[in-house]
């Protein structure tokens, strides 16, 4: 007998334990969630907070109100008295006035709610995009783990925010009325509106323990919900609209939504029935609570221990007592969902980021002196697949080279730890032989004009996509139309009625350009970097024909001029033109030299060479 009551007490104890765990952890990540509101909007903040408390005790003022009505009017039907008609009127005249008060708080509630909700979204988006900004790397960008938690604050950001405003605002104006209804009911017996919190406690501890397996549960399915947001994407867009029609796709894909949402949906509908199962039987108590307080206020009133207007006060005051309490527990419940929110929403302000920056850095000289140096340097993979191994070769002051090799090879790798977004694994780059992450990166990435592989094609005008190259060319037209003419669009950008102001994508209803013309857009935008000392060109003519490649290189040569350039490409026509052309096979470097030594040499490269020869005839 005693092993079972230490075991039950045992149990007890951890409940209570678990229970004040989560209400630790709610009670923390809500207070921590507060100032937002008055740093998004303390204006509004304030009227909030204000009607609020009006609004919770309003109910309890009429009920005060109308318990006097009653008791004046049985005083004076019982000992025959003449009602007087100013205590009267004054009575009438403060009920009318609760009701005006609560009709007029309550559109000018909604008004500054959906003010206040607005201002905090867009406050907690501009948070995020803010940390987003801060990550220098592209590490977190390439982690599964790390677009599942994005995309979770991504999908919820527009509605949670807002969620937080209206259940703050109603769970406090319940918690007030709650608090107004004990207030009034504790003359006619401290214990009735505890034994009924007492009898709902079993219910909110099974809602708030499965609303956090359900949240639990939400995170862990989030590979299924990016999967079918993945499905809808390729379905309702463009970019993937003509496979899909050409290659009869849509089945495939429709069917993987359904698959995930099925995956999905199966777990999450388990977890709903058994919270609204044990939800249902917890409730049954609360009743049985109520209705033992009802029985012994009725009897009261038999013994003539109370008065006719205190069991009408009791009766009211119980009614808004226990529809609060629902209603507080429900509110709880769906702020609680919105709190495990904010608690991912601060994790992910306070995350890491993966590579570390050396601040202030050392600054860059105005010109290289000795070049850039790759000194045995490895790169690998999160799932330890090497891309590079062992790489050593410096990029001299003034330099042309072209970095060679098949699909996979390790180009693409190498110019993304060039431009640091990704740090070595083993080695190290040297910058005119100081340790690049030993740079400040601003000031190196300022060196560097790029033109990528996968560039950016952004609904902006054609001005300020070339303007992102270096923002002070918005300002600056000499700039812009310089840029234009050496990446050969200057009779394009002429063919527009608004010129550089012609806005560009589908997204607002701008004008869409080509492929190769967005890829010479892409170019102009690397040359109005004009005080870059490190141009990068990744595939820069991947999308255009060859009479275009060949104007823009001739234009490239004249760019390169006093830059040190790394060429990436697959076309070897076009690398005759490097000083120096090297070549990546499997992650290592395989060859280095002119393109007639490497001919002559008749390694990797002559085969690449010959291969192309026999297939487009150059």
């Amino acid at each position: 007998m005693d092993i079972k009551t230490n075991k039950k007490g045992t149990e007890f104890t951890n409940i209570f334990r678990e229970l004040l765990e989560v209400v630790r952890s709610y009670s923390g990540a809500l207070f921590r969630s507060l100032p937002f509101l008055w740093t998004a909007a303390s204006k509004e903040t304030v009227f909030m907070v204000t009607a609020v408390l009006l609004q919770g005790i309003v109910p309890a003022l009429s009920i005060w109100i109308t318990k006097q009505v009653v008791d004046t009017v049985a005083t004076g039907l019982t000992q025959g008295r003449e009602l007087s008609s100013t205590l009267l009127a004054s009575l009438v005249a403060a009920w009318i006035g609760a009701l005006l008060l609560e009709a007029f708080l309550s559109p000018w509630v909604r008004a500054v709610q959906g003010n206040l909700g607005e201002k905090l979204t867009a406050h907690i988006n501009l948070l995020l995009l803010h940390k987003a900004d801060s990550f220098a790397d592209l590490n977190r960008f390439e982690d599964p783990k790390f677009y599942d938690e994005l995309q979770m604050l991504q999908q919820q950001v527009n509605y949670q925010p807002l969620s937080l405003i209206a259940n703050l605002a109603e769970g406090g104006r319940t918690f007030l009325t709650l608090l107004a209804m004990v207030g009034l009911l504790a003359p006619l017996g401290l214990g009735i509106p505890f034994v009924i919190a007492i009898a709902t406690l079993p219910q909110i501890y099974v809602s708030f323990q499965y609303e956090m397996t359900i949240w639990e549960t939400t995170f862990e399915k989030s590979p299924q919900a990016r999967r079918m947001q993945y499905c809808n994407s390729v379905m309702l867009t463009d970019t993937y609209a003509k496979e899909v029609r050409l290659f009869k796709l849509g089945s495939f894909f429709i069917n993987g939504y359904l698959e995930a949402f099925q995956s999905l949906h199966q777990t999450m509908r388990h977890l709903r029935k058994k919270q609204a199962l044990w939800s249902a039987g917890l409730a049954i108590m609360s009743t049985l609570g109520n209705g033992f307080a009802f029985y012994w206020v009725v009897q009261q009133a038999f013994k003539g221990e109370i008065s006719p207007g205190s069991v009408l006060l009791f009766v009211q005051s119980l009614a808004y007592f226990q529809q609060n309490l629902e209603q507080f527990v429900s509110i709880s419940l769906m702020l609680y969902e919105t709190v495990l929110y904010m608690q991912q929403f601060f994790g992910f302000l306070e995350s890491q980021p993966t590579m570390t920056l050396c601040l202030p850095g050392k600054p860059m000289r105005d010109r290289l002196s000795s070049g850039i140096t790759f000194d045995r340097v490895h790169f690998c993979y999160p799932d330890n697949r090497p891309a590079l191994v062992d790489v050593s070769f410096t990029l001299q002051p003034g330099e042309t080279v072209a970095l060679v090799g098949e699909n996979g090879a390790g180009k693409t790798t190498l110019v993304k730890l060039l431009t640091r977004l990704y740090d070595p694994t083993a080695g190290a780059i040297l910058i005119d032989g100081v340790d690049l992450r030993e740079l400040n990166l601003d000031t190196w990435r300022q060196q560097i004009a790029a033109v990528f592989q996968d560039f950016g094609r952004y609904a902006l005008t054609l001005g300020e996509n070339i303007a992102l190259g270096d923002m002070r060319a918005l300002d600056d037209s000499k700039r812009l139309i310089s840029a234009v003419q050496k990446a050969g669009i200057a009779e394009m950008v002429e063919s527009f009625p608004k010129k550089e102001a012609t806005p560009l994508g589908k997204q607002f209803g701008g004008t869409e350009l080509s492929g190769g013309e967005w890829q010479k857009l892409s170019l102009a935008r690397a040359f109005v970097r004009e005080e870059a000392q490190l141009l990068i060109l990744d595939e820069p003519t991947a999308a255009l024909d060859p009479r275009s490649e060949s104007e823009v290189y001739r234009r490239f040569v004249e760019l390169a001029q006093g830059k040190t350039t790394l060429l990436i490409t697959h076309r070897l026509a076009s690398v005759q033109m490097a000083d120096r052309i090297l070549v990546l096979k499997a992650g290592h470097l395989i060859e280095s030299g002119t393109h007639k030594e490497l001919l002559q040499r008749g390694g990797e490269y002559a085969t690449l060479w010959n291969m192309q020869v026999q297939q487009y005839g150059f």
